[in-house]
């Protein structure tokens, strides 16, 4: 299904349908998962969904009304995006294009940004595999970041493209220099191993193999359940054919650095019905790569 952006008049002609979109569907990784008309009210008439540096859009598609965009900080050089889906329309891949088209949008009309950012938690799998897949770069993992409703903090994650990247066709990574001290990050360096462990899980990624192979090292081993021996080229084409449409769940993470650009990670995965004991060694420098893998099977 196509999609495009519809401006909106959330202050008086899209007004009560905003309140009904907001207040009937649920949110569970934004901070207030469920808002009462009230709460919209307020946000509205506090000039949240309206402004000069702030726009919204409807994101429709041919079968009716998907979510809706809404940019903030249009007057400054780094600009942020709050993308919410209805939820029947969550799972079908709509949030990369929103994205894109968001990122046109502001890139187009708005000459003074230069970055457009967003954040979401830690354990938004969904939506961090829309920012990446759409060509934005993590850049920031803020610890106990993000405030939930009777429970603890979690991590907040930031996304961003580049308005020099936009233009070039180009993604530029962020450095892998970033240090703390003179010592690199040992929290960055964990949180990008675990985002490249969770995008390697993806069905969506492993069936393409232009995908896998940019996270596997080119000495890349793995020893199966069954005890195979996998190499890189064996274990990217048995992958392509590989059934599933939902990444598994993972419990019990564990990491640990081994060296000052490398981390093992352990947990257990339970996918397609299957639960396994997992571990995998990650070199990130400067981009995240596997080298080993190894998965045994809980009884």
């Amino acid at each position: 299904m196509s999609l495009s952006l519809t401006p909106m008049d959330p202050s008086r002609r899209d007004r009560a349908e905003l309140i009904a979109f907001l207040t009937t569907n649920a949110f569970p990784f934004h901070v207030r998962a469920r808002l009462t008309a009230p709460d919209v009210e307020r946000a509205i008439d506090g000039g949240v969904w309206h402004g000069d540096d702030i726009e919204a859009h409807w994101l429709d598609g041919d079968r009716g009304r998907v979510g809706l965009v809404r940019l903030d900080d249009l007057g400054d050089a780094t600009a942020m995006i709050d993308l919410r889906l209805a939820e029947v329309w969550r799972g079908h891949g709509f949030g990369t294009t929103a994205l894109a088209l968001a990122r046109d949008r502001v890139f187009s009309t708005r000459a003074n940004v230069l970055r457009l950012e967003g954040q979401t938690r830690e354990d938004n799998l969904a939506m961090r595999r829309a920012f990446e897949r759409g060509g934005w770069v993590c850049e920031a993992y803020y610890r106990d970041g993000w405030p939930v409703e009777g429970a603890e903090p979690v991590a907040s994650v930031a996304y961003s493209v580049l308005r020099r990247d936009h233009l070039s066709g180009r993604t530029t990574p962020v450095p892998s220099t970033l240090t703390r001290f003179g010592v690199r990050d040992t929290d960055a360096l964990v949180a990008t191993a675990w985002a490249a462990e969770e995008r390697l899980l993806d069905p969506a990624v492993r069936r393409v193999p232009a995908d896998v192979d940019r996270l596997l090292d080119d000495a890349f081993v793995e020893i199966g359940q069954s005890g195979r021996r996998w190499t890189k080229r064996a274990i990217i084409e048995a992958l392509s054919d590989e059934p599933g449409e939902a990444p598994g769940t993972i419990t019990e993470r564990a990491a640990r650095t081994i060296a000052s650009d490398t981390v093992l990670l352990e947990y257990v995965l339970c996918f397609d019905g299957r639960v396994s004991r997992r571990s995998s060694l990650w070199t990130v420098s400067p981009d995240p790569r596997c080298l080993f893998h190894q998965g045994t099977t809980v009884a």
